[in-house]
Formats: C-alpha cells, structure tokens, sequence
C-alpha cells in the first residue's frame, strides 16, 4: 500500500512539474508568435516604402542587439522579406527564396507563424515553376496552421490550395478548397469573399457551366457594389470582376452586355502602369469580341492603343500576347510587312522567354538542391543537439525523481514517528483520564454512601425526637428542662448530618439551576412557579409531594403539568418527566 502511495505522489509531482512547465511554454509562445504576427501587420501597411521597412528591419535588429533574444532576430530577418515584394530586380521572383530558406532554418519550428509564413511564400513562388513542390510546402502550411488554431492565413492557403488544382484543372477539387476558404474569410473581408465568388466562377465556367458562371461571379460583383467607398485593390477587382463577368456573356454570344462590361474593365486599366499585366488581358478578351462581331474600327483603334503600349512594357510576359494580338490583327487584315516584322519579334520573345525560363528552373534547382543539402546538415545536427538536450533531459529528472523519492521516504519516516509519538501521547492520556475517572466515580459513590448514612441517621434522629414528643404529650409529670436538653442535643445532631451534605446538596442545586436556566432560554413563556415545578416533574415526584413540598393542593399540581405540557406543545401521549429528563 504505501508503495502504491509514493508512486502515485512521485507520478502526480512529475506530472505537475511537466503541466506547469509546458502551459509556462505555451504561454510564452502564445504571446511571441502574437508578437511576430504585429510584426506582419506593421510591415504590410508600408509595403511600397522601403525607407520605412529598413526602419522596423533597424529596430528589430537593435532589439535583438541589445537582449540577444532570438525573437528578434527573426523579426528582423522577416522583415527583410518586404525589401523584394515590389523591387524592380526581383521580375523572377526568385529573390526572396535564399531569405526564405534561411529564415526557415533559423526559426527552425520554434514558432508557429513563421514557419506557416515561410511554407506559403514557398509555395506561392513555386505555384508556377513546380507545382509540386508548391503542393509540399502549402500541405506543411496548412498542417500547422490548422494545429496553431490561430487561422493566421488558413483561408488564404485554401484559396491557393484551390489556385494549384485550378492550374491543374481540377476543378472540382478546387471549388471544394475555395469554399473552404469562403468559410474561414472574416466576414467583414469583402475583398476576399468577393474573390471566392469570383473563383467559383472561374472554374463554372471552365466546367462549361456558363449559368452558374454567371450567377456566382455577379455575386461577387454586388458583394463590392454594396461598399460605399471602395479602396484601390477594391475597385480594381471590382473591374476585373465585371470583365470576367462580360467574358462569360461573350461567351454566351450576348455581345452587347459582353462589350459593356469588357469597356468597363478596359479603361480602368488602360494607361496605368500598375495594371499593364491586367490592362493586356482586357484588351485581349475585347480583341476577340471585335473580330467575332467584325467591329473593323473599333479593333483598328485596340491595336493603335497596343502598338503604342508595347515600349512601356517590361515583362516578356506582357509582351508575348500583346504581339500575338498584333500578328493575329495583322494577319486578318493581310498586312504582310508587318505581319512578318511581328512574327519575327514573336520568334525572339519566345526563344528568350525560354531562355528565361530555363535560367529560373536552373536558378530554383540550385536554390532547392542548396537548400536540401543544408536541411540533411541541419536534421543532422539537430538530431545531436536534441539527443544531447534529451540526455540532460532525461537526468535532469532522474535526478529530480531520486530528491522526490528521499523526500517521501524522509516524510514517510517522519510521519511513523510522529504518528507513534502521538499514540503513545494518547495511551498516556487515556490512561491518566482513566485513572481521573476511577477516582472521580470513587468520590462520587463514597459521597452517596456518606448522604445514605447520613439520611439514615437522619431519619434514625427525627424518629427519636417524634417519641421525645409523643412522651412528653403522654407524662404530665416531667422534668422540662432535662426534655428540652435531650432535644437540643436532638436538633444539633440534625444540623451536623446536613452540615455534612451541604457539599452534595450544593452541586444537586447548581445543576438544578443549570437545569432552569436552559429550560428558561428554550421555553420563555414559562413562569418561575413553573420552571421550579418542572424540577420536580424530572425528579419524578407525585401530585401529593409536590402539594407537600409547596403547599399547594394535589389538584393545583396536576393543573400546573397540564399548562406546562400546553406551553410546550406536547400532546397527551407525551411523558412530561421523560421529556424534562432529555433536556
């Protein structure tokens, strides 16, 4: 049993001391992970600043200086993230990665945010260069953000789980991942639920569902048209929205409602030279709709608007489609010279497309190898370092327990010499109680034998003196002074025998007042008559020697029990003796 005991005691300490450990951890990491995830709210709102970004990235670094606390050199590294998100000399995209990489072995899963944050850029860069290994890293995301329970970009990482299988064409899958992510959104994010709609469209479509197309892609135009004051993502999406929207009318073949919201879209983008990417689309999906309808002019005026756009393009990839608009137009209206004069320039832009392309795939390749290298290095060392850490552990608590055992045999012993002590303590006390008992119920009945011998003599006493009277009655001829001698001495005798119960007397009295008094406090309405006649009552004395004793008539007495019993609100069955006695 007492094995049982400080096993238990041993594996409730153990358990506390792990409890108390881990929710101390956790409540740490809590409020880091909350701290790196302001860190991201402060940044986002000066994303097109540089000068603001270097800024926090110098304050976190100063931080970090000053306490070597790593949280803040993550904070600084994950600031300079920001530096690439709209540098003109990252157009691959591929700036970041190196950073990424890095910023994932530093955190090395210490926090939560970081970790969901780096697997999201990863796979966001890769969405196009390999799907796969975007899948990977979206997974790893998506894992630890749906454990943190924070949702600090779950709905965004469906949204793009939903984009990868869009880009696969499976889009069954993807509207089943972009409803996810409608679920998750914050509803006060219009922006992003209008998007969901936008996609569900997007994919109808796709299905050749053109009516459900339709219907989703205009809720998500409404869901905008609603605001009364739209930012600047608000309003360009809205546009691109309404373009969506017309595409699917055009292809539907209601051409007038397809041109109306394609105008729409086109000139909110045209001369902007944030949305040329956008501003291409457009006028493609208007190019189209003008030589469905064989609108000459208006086609002739889009390719001017194109021809004259071309210099102010930077990316191959905005270039590309707007040449093949103008090899397409060119081609229709037979203008050889300049048919040929594109086509040439479409050959150039393409090889060198390509070679772009192959220099990123070389560039990502090297960076994945670099980065698997260092991760076989990193698990490797790790793997010592937590072998280590689990060593020191495991003594740690080895040692921990041994102090915890002693401490419970050290109590254990302690506690069976108290408690022997405290026994032998008690057998001293009950005995001494006894041997004080004994005497007391030896006094107690050497009093009574006294009182019996006294009453008797008493008795023997009062006799004598009754026939002292009766002779004097009886004789006329008696010496008077010699009868009177006889009965002082008679009388004298009487007083000494109650001389000497006076002690037994006096504590029959203290108890009888002790006896009033409560009776008194329970019952108040009782008069001092009749609380002196209860004390006969529990004597159990009879009408007639309470007459005796009080001088009243037999009947008085039985009438003061009736009110009593009556004051007392007992019934007739009840034994008013027996009552008083258990008071």
């Amino acid at each position: 049993m007492e094995k049982k005991l400080i096993a238990k005691m041993k594996n409730v300490m153990y358990s506390l001391l792990m409890f108390l450990s881990a929710a101390s951890c956790h409540s740490s990491k809590e409020a880091e992970n909350k701290y790196l995830y302001d860190i991201n709210g402060e940044v986002s709102t000066v994303i097109y600043k540089p000068t603001k970004i270097k800024a926090l990235h110098d304050r976190e670094a100063e931080k970090y200086k000053k306490t070597g606390d790593k949280k803040y050199l993550i904070s600084s590294r994950y600031i300079d993230l920001f530096y690439y998100y709209n540098s003109t000399d990252n157009k691959d995209g591929l700036k970041q990665l190196p950073l990424v990489y890095e910023l994932l072995k530093l955190n090395n899963n210490e926090y939560d945010y970081i970790s969901i944050a780096c697997n999201f850029n990863l796979a966001f860069q890769f969405e196009n260069n390999s799907p796969k290994l975007a899948f990977h890293f979206l997974d790893e995301a998506i894992v630890q953000d749906e454990k943190s329970g924070k949702k600090y970009f779950l709905p965004h990482l469906y949204h793009l789980k939903g984009r990868l299988f869009y880009n696969q064409k499976d889009y069954n899958r993807a509207l089943f991942y972009f409803n996810k992510s409608l679920q998750n959104l914050d509803k006060k994010d219009i922006l992003h639920i209008a998007s969901m709609y936008n996609n569900f469209g997007s994919c109808y479509e796709k299905m050749g569902k053109m009516d459900p197309a339709i219907r989703e892609t205009d809720k998500g135009i409404k869901i905008l048209e609603k605001k009364t004051q739209l930012n600047n993502d608000e309003t360009a999406f809205l546009n691109s929205m309404r373009g969506n929207l017309g595409f699917y009318y055009f292809k539907i073949k209601d051409y007038p409602a397809a041109e109306t919201l394609l105008l729409q879209e086109f000139n909110f983008y045209r001369d902007k030279k944030q949305y040329y990417e956008e501003s291409i689309a457009s006028s493609q999906r208007l190019f189209d709709l003008y030589n469905t309808t064989g609108q000459a002019a208006e086609a002739r005026e889009l390719i001017n608007f194109l021809t004259a756009l071309e210099p102010k393009l930077e990316n191959l990839t905005d270039r590309i489609p707007l040449n093949e608009m103008l090899q397409t137009y060119y081609s229709n209206i037979n203008d050889i010279q300049n048919l040929k004069i594109i086509s040439k320039k479409l050959v150039l832009l393409h090889k060198e497309c390509d070679e772009f392309s192959n220099h990123n795939l070389a560039k990502v390749s090297d960076i994945v190898n670099n980065y698997v290298i260092k991760s076989i290095n990193h698990k490797y060392d790790y793997k010592i370092i937590s072998q280590k850490r689990n060593n020191l552990i495991l003594s740690a608590l080895i040692f921990l327990s041994i102090i915890i055992f002693s401490l419970i045999i050290i109590n254990t012993r302690n506690k069976r010499k108290k408690e022997k002590e405290l026994l032998v303590k008690e057998k001293l006390i009950f005995e001494n109680n006894k041997k004080i008992l004994e005497q007391f119920i030896q006094r107690q009945k050497d009093k009574i034998e006294n009182l019996h011998l006294n009453l008797n003599l008493k008795i023997q006493t009062e006799k004598a003196f009754l026939e002292y009277l009766k002779k004097i009655k009886r004789s006329k001829n008696i010496d008077i002074e010699e009868i009177l001698k006889d009965l002082f001495f008679k009388i004298n005798n009487l007083i000494q025998i109650d001389k000497k119960n006076y002690d037994l007397i006096n504590e029959s009295s203290s108890e009888n007042k002790l006896f009033v008094e409560k009776l008194s406090s329970k019952f108040p309405v009782l008069t001092n008559q009749e609380l002196k006649l209860c004390v006969y009552f529990k004597l159990n004395l009879s009408s007639k020697e309470i007459s005796l004793l009080e001088g009243i008539t037999e009947g008085s007495a039985r009438v003061y029990k009736t009110k009593v019993k009556a004051k007392m609100n007992l019934d007739k069955e009840t034994d008013l003796n027996l009552f008083l006695k258990n008071i």
